[in-house]
């Protein structure tokens, strides 16, 4: 395998997620997302913040009226955030380690409220930062596409001048992978946290 390019996913590969979580906090401030709230993927409102369809006002608006009462933005932001759990310092040292071998970058299904979160309140100030690791990020609501819509890999891939067969995904969504591997890409599905640590650590061996 002639590979030189690597693109990760972040939730679930470098961001640690509990969808419970959100989907308790928002029960708690009378909303029910149950049905919306995904792992790999959202639905309805969410959706539409991924994919910057909706302004953060709106997604505010829209929850008080799920509730019926109103609600402090700050304790909305607070329950979809907790979704966010922490960004291990493992994986981000992992990923830079491999700068000087590969061009390295993000693609991921992210919104702005999170994505404000992830950079002032997950990083830590003194550690590695997202900024160490990818030569770019690709956000879904940055870009107006999310996975597993095969366009938003065709658009990233031709940003970053980017050719499939020199390129892994690092996702641990199956339809994301399957996607990936449909356009040329190769693709390491990862099922169980920091899985995907160990891939270079073969390499070597071999």
């Amino acid at each position: 395998m002639n590979l030189k390019n690597i693109i990760f996913d972040f939730g679930g590969i470098i961001v640690d997620l509990d969808k419970q979580a959100a989907v308790d906090a928002f029960a708690a401030l009378g909303c029910r997302v149950a049905d919306s709230i995904g792992t790999y993927a959202q639905k309805g409102v969410f959706a539409a913040l991924e994919t910057g369809q909706m302004p953060e006002a709106e997604f505010f608006a829209f929850v008080r009226r799920q509730a019926g009462h109103d609600i402090p933005e700050a304790d909305i932001r607070r329950a979809w955030n907790s979704m966010l759990v922490a960004i291990p310092s493992r994986r981000l040292e992992a990923i830079r380690a491999l700068r000087p071998r590969y061009r390295t970058f993000m693609l991921s299904n992210t919104n702005a409220l999170h994505w404000d979160y992830v950079c002032h309140g997950l990083q830590a100030p003194d550690g590695v930062g997202l900024e160490d690791c990818f030569e770019r990020m690709f956000l879904s609501f940055r870009m107006g596409l999310a996975k597993p819509d095969a366009e938003i890999f065709r658009v990233a891939m031709a940003e970053a001048s980017l050719t499939p067969d020199e390129t892994l995904f690092v996702d641990d969504s199956e339809e994301n992978c399957r996607v990936a591997e449909s356009l040329g890409m190769h693709v390491f599905h990862s099922r169980r946290a920091d899985d995907w640590l160990d891939l270079w650590g073969k390499e070597a061996a071999e």
